[in-house]
């Protein structure tokens, strides 16, 4: 998952009863049950594992709605309903540690700072500290989070994994890259928690040196833990892609032929039109404005103003996104076709930019731009 750098990932704790034993602070008003229960809450979302975080807040406030801990993770763990949530927590009768985290969490004021002061406070709640560990006007962040391993080690699996990143990825006073460090933390991390985020993180801090092979064997495992389907899979998509990079490219440059193929066969045209975006932009090579158009009016356009002899796609290179999900390709197209009676020798430097369609996994064209290079452009339309 990514880096637990926001709000709804920092300002989070796990807790028992005020007569039990605390973990993450020091009081909680919530039942035995309800806060062990909340606790694994607070465990999930403060790993960035936000579906479980969702459905064990619930189930925290499902047994005791009176807990002050559940509504606060489930405020943390939500999106557009958590301003609203947060307001109904300040009506519960809250335990001093959760009014002090919903004080700071509905506070305008950046909350590091507002952390640091209640430990400097005296509030020894192993929360403060942590939220404390993003204040970087005590140090860097990597520093800070090596300070709270040594400090709370019984809590440190979330640190071990901000410290994964800032040595996997050079960030956060880390200058850079040291992908040993970065795999021992990520060891670390793993036995200090044994939820999804583990594998997840390793399989982007390896996919962002190039290593696939091992992002792919950590992803498939986050999917593993993390149910099926999962919030995983999209990124278990793009690592395959990425590894299967040689044949996509292929693909992609094989459309690119019979979508430019001058063939005016129906079933060439109707597998010409399944490339298509339903809209997609066009600058031609007669130089005229860009344009934007429906599948049927591109189609339309290809042989409106000309009767093509011949034409054919080569020197195709294709480029891709990070995640694979976009590509961009540069061909030359060349060829010949008769305008007005007259015979005219074609050729055009193009790129092309194709869209992975999520919903049908189909590569469509979305994109293309033509310029004459070395020949004519197609015909004026005016």
């Amino acid at each position: 998952m990514k880096t637990p750098f926001l709000v709804l990932c920092l300002f989070l704790f796990s807790t028992l009863t005020v007569a039990g034993q605390s973990t993450w602070v020091n009081n909680t008003s919530c039942s035995d049950d309800g806060a062990a229960i909340a606790s694994e809450a607070l465990e999930a979302l403060i790993n960035v594992e936000r579906p479980t975080a969702l459905g064990m807040a619930r189930a925290a406030l499902l047994i005791d709605n009176g807990c002050g801990l559940g509504k606060i993770v489930l405020a943390n763990a939500s999106g557009d309903s958590q301003e609203r949530l947060l307001a109904e927590a300040s009506e519960m009768n809250l335990s001093s540690d959760e009014r002090q985290w919903l004080s700071i969490l509905q506070s305008d004021d950046p909350w590091p700072p507002a952390a640091t002061a209640v430990v400097e406070g005296g509030n020894d709640a192993v929360l403060f500290a942590w939220m404390s560990s993003w204040d970087t006007n005590r140090g860097t962040v990597a520093e800070n989070m090596e300070q709270f391993v040594a400090n709370h080690p019984d809590h440190s699996g979330a640190a071990y994994n901000m410290l994964a990143y800032a040595y996997g990825q050079a960030s956060w006073g880390i200058e850079s890259v040291d992908m040993i460090t970065a795999m021992r933390y990520l060891d670390l991390y793993e036995e200090a928690h044994s939820g999804p985020n583990p594998a997840d993180s390793r399989s982007e801090i390896l996919y962002s040196v190039g290593e696939t092979s091992g992002a792919w064997d950590a992803i498939r495992t986050a999917v593993d833990l993390g149910g099926n389907p999962s919030i995983y899979a999209t990124r278990a998509e793009a690592i395959w892609r990425a590894m299967n990079h040689d044949d996509l490219s292929e693909a992609i440059s094989e459309q690119i032929k019979l979508f430019w193929s001058n063939s005016d066969d129906e079933a060439q045209l109707e597998a010409r039109a399944a490339l298509l975006n339903p809209v997609s932009t066009h600058c031609d090579s007669n130089m005229e404005a860009c344009y934007s158009a429906t599948s049927d009016e591109v189609l339309n356009s290809l042989s409106a103003t000309a009767e093509w002899l011949s034409l054919e796609v080569d020197e195709i290179d294709v480029w891709f996104n990070d995640d694979y999900t976009t590509a961009v390709a540069t061909h030359v197209n060349t060829g010949q076709y008769k305008a007005e009676g007259d015979l005219v020798d074609y050729k055009a430097r193009a790129s092309s930019v194709w869209n992975l369609d999520s919903a049908s996994g189909d590569w469509l064209l979305v994109h293309g731009n033509f310029a004459p290079y070395g020949g004519s452009g197609i015909p004026s339309t005016k």
